[in-house]
């Protein structure tokens, strides 16, 4: 099993983050489960604001073509908690496509009936807020909590500075005991937090758990691909996720030149 594991995050300006998320996820695939994980060329360079998070979203839909095209992967995981790009791409893949935050606040539901999030910075709340809300979970959403990392990029320098780290883990902390004084029964950090806090061994606070997202979503593509194998069938097409008809897609593809969407 080959999973493509999409972080947002720039592959050369995050690199001690994706390090520390391919090593999480190594441990954790099963025997003959090959996870890559990818950044993107200049992500999470402010996408805290809309309009610049949508050019890393195009990116991201790009890289999901080419394997359309040229397959070579059993699942795509939408390895980012803004599960960037999940209808548009559940609409045209034909293998699974698992996204990081509806993976997670579905678990989290089975483990308590109200849960939190702790996510990057204060601008991006509502969009927090939004996802979750999307799902059909308002009434099982506690509240959003923000630690303070302006400069997403930021985030790479609390794997290497032990003090950093230690000043992330300890807003992570308060952000979750804010969420846990509102009704949160768990709580999800959102982005590199969830790997400081895995790398480090902390999944609890306060005896609430604190969710291993990043592990969490290899385990649920590994389980997406083996339903795949065993029914053939991975989404459904009625309605929310139905698939465009191949002559649309050429004719899109030849309107807009989008390589990508041709045949090989």
């Amino acid at each position: 099993m080959k999973l493509w594991y999409q972080l947002v995050s720039s592959n050369s300006g995050m690199k001690n983050f994706l390090k520390a998320t391919q090593d999480l996820c190594d441990g954790a695939a099963a025997p003959g489960t090959v996870v890559e994980v990818r950044g993107t060329q200049q992500g999470a360079l402010g996408d805290q604001f809309r309009l610049f998070w949508n050019y890393d979203v195009r990116e991201i839909i790009d890289n999901a073509l080419e394997i359309r095209k040229e397959g070579g992967y059993d699942a795509f995981v939408l390895a980012n908690s803004l599960d960037p790009a999940l209808v548009e791409l559940r609409e045209v893949m034909d293998i699974p496509v698992v996204s990081h935050m509806e993976v997670c606040c579905f678990h989290a539901c089975t483990m308590g009936e109200k849960f939190g999030l702790v996510v990057p910075n204060e601008k991006m709340m509502p969009r927090y807020r939004e996802i979750p809300i999307g799902y059909g979970l308002r009434d099982r959403l506690a509240s959003v909590e923000a630690v303070e990392f302006s400069n997403i990029r930021g985030f790479d320098q609390v794997f290497t500075d032990e003090k950093l780290g230690d000043d992330c883990v300890a807003q992570i902390f308060a952000a979750a005991r804010r969420s846990i004084d509102k009704g949160a029964e768990v709580v999800i950090p959102a982005g590199p937090t969830s790997t400081l806090l895995a790398q480090r061994g902390i999944f609890e606070v306060d005896g609430v758990p604190l969710l291993d997202c990043y592990r969490l979503l290899v385990k649920a593509a590994e389980l997406a691909v083996a339903m795949k194998q065993m029914t053939g069938i991975h989404v459904s097409r009625k309605l929310l996720y139905q698939a465009p008809a191949e002559e649309y897609v050429q004719r899109v593809a030849e309107v807009r030149n989008i390589d990508a969407l041709r045949p090989r």
